[in-house]
């Protein structure tokens, strides 16, 4: 039952996805595998997202979860007003809010380059946390590393486009944690 589900909600991030596949040189193809490693851990850990005791553990995962909706929500409502997304940017593989023109600078862009991507390791350590097993954590690191590959692809997109403005903003913010990482 847990495959079927799996495979009809990987539906709709397969159709998200589907500029992206056939390209290692996108970021949107690392960006599939992570989400469909996060559907994974979701399904498998689907009866333990509601807990009525809680220890620290569950206290942690949820803390986790809540700030990846905080830096989702944040994030995208940033790109929206800041971005100054553009058809011109006539890039097929991204969505229209990532079609920014200029260097996002306020919010949490101001401190880190990828807090869409934070919210996703926010998001599968949380799940993770719920019930951890050693196929999950498995999962867990392989959704962690496939976010990095994606950011640092999307790093070079973005040196592309923006040049020698995005290097310098590189220079002075953190790639998922302010101040850390």
């Amino acid at each position: 039952m847990k495959i079927i589900l799996f495979c009809i909600l990987s539906l709709p991030l397969l159709f998200l996805s589907r500029n992206t596949l056939f390209s290692l040189k996108n970021h949107g193809v690392f960006r599939w595998v992570a989400w469909e490693c996060i559907l994974w851990i979701a399904i498998q850990n689907h009866r333990y997202l509601i807990v009525e005791n809680f220890d620290l553990q569950q206290l942690i995962s949820s803390a986790l979860m809540i700030v990846s909706l905080i830096y989702i929500v944040s994030a995208v409502r940033t790109m929206h007003l800041k971005g100054k997304a553009s058809r011109q940017r006539r890039d097929r593989t991204l969505f229209s809010f990532e079609k920014t023109t200029v260097i996002i600078e306020s919010g949490f862009f101001r401190h880190i380059r990828h807090p869409m991507y934070s919210s996703l390791l926010f998001l599968v350590w949380g799940l993770l946390l719920r019930h951890i097993e050693v196929t999950l954590l498995i999962v867990a690191l392989m959704a962690t590393l496939f976010i990095v590959f994606a950011a640092k692809v999307e790093e070079k997109e973005n040196i592309e486009y923006f040049g020698e403005r995005y290097r310098r903003y590189v220079q002075r913010t953190k790639m998922f944690i302010p101040h850390v990482v």
